[in-house]
């Protein structure tokens, strides 16, 4: 129990000095002109790290609803898909902008023996700004998994998207 505690110290320590770099990030742009938001049909790619990592994806849709999806696999052993529904709006007088929305989650786990799903409702909730093709992004996610039993968690990445089909 002592190594567990002291892992999860670490991981918190870790997931600190992200948020750091994310804030400093931000306060950086800050002073730069505002990028509106994406268009719809905009199709960005990247990566995000934290309690939640892997590989990530957004479609932006008319009326600042975007879905986003994070696939995360330790390539071996298990992969987990989440993919949300969000809504975005601007923070008045800022660059950054509001998302959240609901969404679902499906997990495979011990992939290599015998395979056990998983799978569970989820919600996101974060921030983002926009630098030119870039969107930086820090977000919270609460899960709760209902299947194969009901375990509530909240979890949590910072990350980098990549806009495919910006025009210059």
């Amino acid at each position: 129990m002592l190594l567990s505690s002291a892992l999860d110290l670490q991981l918190w320590r870790g997931n600190l000095r992200l948020v750091i770099l994310l804030a400093l990030l931000i306060g950086g742009v800050l002073s730069r002109p505002s990028t509106a938001q994406r268009e719809p049909g905009s199709v960005t790619v990247g990566l995000e790290v934290g309690h939640l990592g892997g590989g990530t994806a957004k479609v932006y849709r008319p009326g600042a609803v975007a879905y986003s999806s994070l696939l995360t696999t330790d390539g071996d052993d298990f992969v987990t898909l989440y993919l949300h529904r969000l809504q975005e709006r601007p923070v008045a007088d800022s660059l950054v902008h509001l998302y959240y929305g609901p969404g679902l989650y499906g997990s495979g786990q011990q992939l290599d023996t015998t395979p056990t799903l998983q799978a569970g409702v989820s919600a996101q909730v974060g921030f983002n700004f926009y630098d030119g093709r870039f969107e930086v992004f820090l977000h919270a996610t609460p899960i709760l998994r209902v299947r194969p039993s009901l375990v509530p968690r909240l979890a949590g990445s910072v990350g980098l998207r990549y806009d495919l089909f910006q025009a210059d």
